[in-house]
C-alpha cells in the first residue's frame, strides 16, 4: 500500500507541532481559539489525522517533560515534508484559490525557511497577485456595466482584496530583507 500524501489539516498540524510540542487538545484548542478556525476542531477531525501523522511516521508521541502528560512532537521526517511543502514553488491556483494555505505556509517559515527562500517566496506571490489583480481588473473594466449592482460590488471587493494583499505583500518583503 502507497503511502499517503499529507493534507493541508496534516501540515497545518506539523507547523504547529514544530512550534512546539502539544498534546491533542492543545492543538484542538489552536483551531478553535485562533484565525486556524476554518479547520474543523473537533476530536473527530483532529485524533485521525494526528494517527496519520503517527502511521506517516512524520510525528511521535512522547511523554512531556516534568508531566505525566503524551505530547505530540514532530520527527526529522516530519520537519523534511513540511519544509518542501513550504518552499513548494507557487502557482497561479495557489493566487486565484488558495490565498489562506499561502499565508499558512508563509506563517510557518520562521525557523525552517533561509531568509533567501522567503524572499523567493513572496517575490513569487506578489508576481502571481499582481498579474491575477490585472486579470481581474481587466475583466471588471469590460463587464462591468453588464452585472447585476450586488454582483459588480462583490467583484470590487476582490480587486480590492487582491490590491490590499499586495500592499501587505510589498511590506513583508521590505520588513524582512
Amino acid at each position: 500500500m502507497t503511502q499517503k500524501k499529507p493534507t493541508l489539516l496534516d501540515f497545518a498540524i506539523l507547523g504547529l507541532i514544530h512550534q512546539k510540542a502539544q498534546t491533542g487538545y492543545q492543538i484542538r484548542k489552536t483551531f478553535a481559539d485562533t484565525a486556524m478556525g476554518n479547520y474543523s476542531s473537533s476530536p473527530g477531525t483532529i485524533y485521525p489525522a494526528l494517527n496519520r501523522l503517527q502511521k506517516m511516521d512524520l510525528i511521535e508521541k512522547i511523554q512531556q517533560k516534568g508531566s505525566d502528560k503524551l505530547v505530540f512532537q514532530i520527527k526529522n521526517s516530519g520537519v523534511e515534508i513540511l519544509k518542501k511543502w513550504l518552499i513548494k514553488p507557487l502557482e497561479k491556483e495557489d493566487i486565484e484559490k488558495k490565498n489562506h494555505e499561502v499565508l499558512l505556509r508563509f506563517a510557518f517559515m520562521d525557523s525552517l525557511v533561509s531568509l533567501k527562500q522567503k524572499i523567493v517566496f513572496l517575490k513569487s506571490f506578489e508576481t502571481l497577485q499582481t498579474e491575477y489583480v490585472h486579470e481581474l481588473q481587466t475583466y471588471f473594466d469590460e463587464a462591468a456595466k453588464d452585472m447585476p449592482l450586488h454582483g459588480r460590488l462583490a467583484f470590487e471587493y476582490g480587486i480590492v482584496s487582491g490590491k490590499t494583499t499586495l500592499k501587505w505583500c510589498k511590506k513583508v518583503i521590505k520588513e524582512i530583507q
